[in-house]
Formats: structure tokens, sequence, C-alpha cells
């Protein structure tokens, strides 16, 4: 039954993701901002120094910084599907989409929390930590309105 208590709840919980999305696109833009700054924090990882490695191996260089780029605009682009996902769950509630969004935002933050860990990168793994966190407690507020079984459909 929809109740107030449970429709602020879904709300609440919309909201909570949606902001999660903002932040995963002001996350993808700080990957793009401070690219020259990932790439020596990955490759102290792996104890090479990023400018002689830059200044003898170019072509390589030139995928290093294409990955980032290319994990930047995926960060963005899964920032821009949450946002969407979790303002039509906001306006109409849907259970379909709450799925789609749970697994879509579990699936990335938990990779990309994963990637971090294994980069071996303290900030990047914190602030993916962070993204995973919000979404989980975002995912976590409606969730029991979501698993009834005389589930209403707006």
């Amino acid at each position: 039954m929809l109740t107030a208590n449970t429709l602020n709840n879904i709300r609440r919980g919309g909201r909570i993701t949606f902001f999660n999305g903002i932040y995963a696109i002001i996350f993808g833009v700080l990957y793009l901002i401070f690219i020259n700054f990932l790439l020596k924090m990955n490759f102290k990882a792996v104890s090479v120094v990023w400018q002689v490695f830059a200044k003898y191996n170019p072509a390589i260089n030139l995928l290093f910084v294409k990955l980032i780029i290319l994990k930047a605009v995926f960060i963005i682009i899964i920032g821009i599907a949450i946002m969407y996902l979790s303002s039509y769950i906001i306006k109409r509630k849907d259970k379909t989409a709450w799925v789609v969004l749970f697994i879509i935002g579990l699936i990335f933050w938990g990779a990309l929390l994963t990637v971090e860990i294994l980069d071996k990168n303290l900030y990047t793994g914190i602030l993916a930590f962070i993204g995973w966190l919000v979404f989980i407690i975002g995912m976590l507020v409606p969730i029991k309105y979501y698993f009834q079984r005389d589930y209403e459909d707006y």
C-alpha cells in the first residue's frame, strides 16, 4: 500500500541516487581535469617514473591517456543514466526502473571501486567508495516498497 511515508521514502531514495548521478558526472570531469596526476599515481603503483616512460614510449603513453579519457567518459555516461532513471523513479515510482538502476549502479560503482583498488590509487578509491556507499543508501531507502507482494504500479 502506498502511504505518505512510503511515498516520501521513494522520493528520498530517488533524490539520493539522483545526486549520486551528479556526483558521478563530477567524478568523471575530475578524471579529465587531473589526468596527469592520475597517470603519475597509476604508475607509482608499478614503481615506474611516469616522466621517463612518457618521454621514451610516446605511443604507449598515448594509450594510457586514452584509457583514462575513456574511463572518464564512461563515468559521465553512467552518471547521466543514473540521473535519468532516478528522476523517472521519483515521478512514476516504477519497479522496473528501480531494478535497472539497482543493477546498473551496483555493477558500475562496484567495478569502479575494484579498479581503483587494483590501481592502488587512494584518492580516487576513496571517491569511488563514497559514490558506492551513497548509491547503496539511496537504493536501500525505498527497498521495502519495491519488495512488497501487493505492489501498486503508477
